[in-house]
């Protein structure tokens, strides 16, 4: 029995809580996990899961044992990655958490470019907008979307790009309601908010003026900015959204962007990663990658 290997199964199944799906992003059958289980807990002389057909659980034992494996096979990773840095070649698993509708909408385009340049690198991707524990969860980066700045913290927090956020609405909804002239107007129109931004129902624009913030309300509230997005698409109402949401609706006339005098509000995005004396060369690797790449793809600015 391959011990490390074996180890790598558990640390697996333990994640996913589950044979089979560990079994599907190892790319081995469920009898094969199961088998491996068996052997590592007899060469260990302890069960370490209780399985029944309803569920896994992990012993007091299993607990034990799957955060020392976790260290082994970290710390085995940076071995192999500090051979493959001496040797100009970076290779192994990156694994990144990334806010939903970004990793939809950029990342999951950026990354097959990286893999074409990097073959010996593979991804573990995990999209959502929840809060994450690089440490507890094994992740080497996050990318996250936030304003003005990430809360302080024990990890390393590089700026990477900045997200301009447009003011916008469908032509039919703008002939049936009219079109918001000052920021004050926004009060009168059904404005649609997603919950997950940082301003959610303040709008601020600035102009010559200053910054100028609004209260603003409407009928749908959503943590999802592509169900904003449809919503306005719909001829709903007036919504707060990142340029690369409505990117490409604005280019094809069925968006509108208002307030073409005024500044709109600007995002950070942060590759997250935790405060280690060494860095893997496949992490720096690809922020670097990644953050020439939205230089080139991030929409900034639309022709009115």
């Amino acid at each position: 029995m391959d011990v490390l290997s074996a180890m790598g199964v558990l640390v697996r199944v333990v994640d996913r809580q589950s044979f089979s799906l560990a079994a599907a992003e190892l790319g081995i059958s469920s009898s094969s996990v199961s088998k491996q289980i068996s052997h590592l807990e007899k060469h260990v002389g302890a069960r370490l899961l209780q399985r029944t057909t309803r569920r896994l659980s992990v012993t007091e034992v299993g607990a034990a044992y799957y955060e020392k494996c976790q260290k082994i096979l970290s710390e085995v990773e940076e071995a192999e990655n500090l051979v493959s840095q001496l040797q100009g070649k970076p290779r192994g698993v990156l694994r990144i958490n990334c806010n939903m509708t970004f990793g939809q909408l950029l990342l999951a385009k950026a990354i097959p470019e990286f893999m074409e340049q990097y073959p010996d690198i593979q991804f573990d991707l995990t999209l959502d907008d929840g809060d994450v524990d690089l440490i507890r969860d094994g992740f080497d980066l996050a990318l996250r979307i936030t304003n003005p700045a990430l809360p302080d913290s024990s990890l390393i927090a590089r700026e990477i790009a900045s997200i301009p956020m447009f003011i916008c609405a469908s032509p039919e909804y703008l002939a049936l309601n009219g079109c918001p002239d000052t920021p004050e107007d926004l009060k009168q129109h059904n404005c649609l908010v997603f919950m997950l931004a940082s301003n959610t129902n303040s709008w601020t624009l600035s102009s010559d003026d200053g910054p100028q913030t609004v209260q603003v309300s409407g009928d749908l509230k959503a943590n999802n900015s592509l169900v904003v997005r449809q919503a306005v698409l719909a001829h709903r109402g007036l919504a707060y959204l990142a340029s690369f949401v409505i990117e490409r609706f604005v280019e094809a006339g069925q968006i509108k962007i208002l307030f073409p005098g005024y500044e709109p509000e600007r995002l950070s995005l942060f590759a997250v990663y935790p405060d280690r004396q060494y860095m893997s060369p496949k992490v720096s690797l690809f922020i670097e990658f990644f953050k020439d790449w939205l230089e080139m793809n991030l929409q900034q600015e639309f022709m009115l």
